[in-house]
C-alpha cells in the first residue's frame, strides 16, 4: 500500500473515530437527560404519595365527625381517583426506566464501538509514521549515494 493511500485510509479512519466520539457524546447527553427525567417522575409519584396519605388521613379524621352517605362515596372515589393517578405515574416510572436502561446499553456500543475506532485510527498512524520514517531513510541513502557518486 502506498503512503498516499495510507494517508487517505488514516483521514478516513480519524473521521469515523471523531464520528464515533460525537455520538458516544450525543447517547450521553441522552443519557443525563432521561435520568433527570427519571428522577423527576419519582419525585412526582412521591409527592403523589404524599398527597394520597394527606388525603386519606383527612378523610379518616373526618369519620370521628361523621359523614353521609354521599360525602363517604365523594371521599372513596377521590381516594380512588388518587389511586389510579399514582399508577399511571408508577408506569410512568417504570416506562423510564425502561428507556434508561435501554439508552445506557446503547450508550456501551457506543463507547465500545469508539474505542475500537480510536485503536484503529491509532494503529494507522503508526503504520503511516513507520511508512514516512523509511521512505525519508531511503530518501537519504539515495541522496548521499548521489553525492558519493560525485
Amino acid at each position: 500500500m502506498k503512503t498516499n493511500d495510507l494517508r487517505s485510509l488514516q483521514a478516513l479512519r480519524q473521521l469515523r473515530e471523531q464520528r464515533a466520539s460525537s455520538q458516544l457524546a450525543a447517547q450521553q447527553q441522552r443519557c443525563r437527560e432521561t435520568s433527570n427525567a427519571l428522577d423527576d417522575a419519582r419525585e412526582n409519584l412521591r409527592l403523589h404519595r404524599e398527597s394520597i396519605a394527606r388525603e386519606a388521613e383527612k378523610i379518616y379524621g373526618s369519620f370521628s365527625e361523621g359523614l353521609s352517605i354521599n360525602a363517604w362515596h365523594a371521599a372513596q372515589e377521590h381516594l380512588q381517583d388518587l389511586s389510579d393517578r399514582q399508577q399511571q405515574l408508577e408506569v410512568s416510572v417504570s416506562q423510564v426506566t425502561d428507556t434508561l436502561e435501554t439508552q445506557e446499553q446503547e450508550r456501551e456500543v457506543f463507547r465500545v464501538a469508539r474505542m475500537a475506532r480510536q485503536r484503529q485510527a491509532e494503529a494507522c498512524d503508526s503504520l503511516l509514521d513507520s511508512r514516512e520514517r523509511q521512505e525519508r531513510r531511503a530518501g537519504e541513502q539515495v541522496h548521499i549515494g548521489i553525492e558519493n557518486q560525485h
